[in-house]
């Protein structure tokens, strides 16, 4: 099973189950982490918390969209987002709303106003 991978920072990254079980992850994002305090303290930063989310991609319809790849919800095939589920209450503006229009899948800033799941309408 596939998942998406959510940092606070806002990152993304697709991975797999196999991959979360045997923590094959965590090596990468620990030598991220301390790539970005130092570049946090580069600018008089520091970096407080981040965090990883794993979620499943097919059971959420989560994809990115054909046009510009923003993270998206294909709302055709999960009408309910998120479901309000507060784990995700932050990724409301991250994640995008979207569905099917001539045959692609587009986020709903790609999508036309005109589409029920279009930005703006």
């Amino acid at each position: 099973m596939k998942h998406i991978a959510i940092r606070k920072h806002f990152s993304c990254f697709t991975t797999d189950s196999k991959a979360i079980e045997g923590c094959e992850f965590d090596e990468k994002m620990d030598q991220l982490d301390d790539e970005l305090r130092a570049l946090f303290e580069k600018y008089g930063l520091t970096l407080l918390e981040q965090e990883s989310r794993f979620i499943p991609m097919a059971k959420m319809s989560l994809c990115h969209c054909e046009r510009c790849g923003h993270l998206m919800i294909d709302r055709d095939k999960n009408p309910a987002r998120f479901d309000n589920d507060p784990l995700y209450s932050d990724l409301t503006f991250v994640v995008r709303d979207g569905g099917t229009h001539g045959g692609q899948v587009l986020c709903e800033a790609c999508l036309p106003t005109s589409h029920r799941w279009g930005h703006f309408s």
